[in-house]
């Protein structure tokens, strides 16, 4: 580990789970050890730039936040 806190796999592991960069892991503690996950690209979020600012993509049916304001607001007359 450097001094970033950053860990390299070596070459062998990232080969027999197939890894390529970039990739993304779940870390979890199981006693004294640390598992870490290979998380599948298509899970995971996404950053993407709308008119100036950087909007995390999680995929799942589209939500429209405005719809949501004007639907509670009709029930409430």
């Amino acid at each position: 580990m450097d001094r970033f806190g950053r860990m390299v796999l070596p070459g062998p592991l990232r080969k027999a789970l197939h890894i390529t960069a970039p990739a993304a892991f779940r870390a979890e503690v199981m006693g004294n050890k640390i598992e870490l996950t290979p998380i599948d690209v298509e899970s995971r979020a996404k950053l993407k730039k709308k008119r100036g600012l950087l909007v995390a993509s999680v995929g799942g049916p589209k939500f429209n936040a405005a719809d949501a304001v004007n639907a509670t607001r009709q029930d409430r007359w």
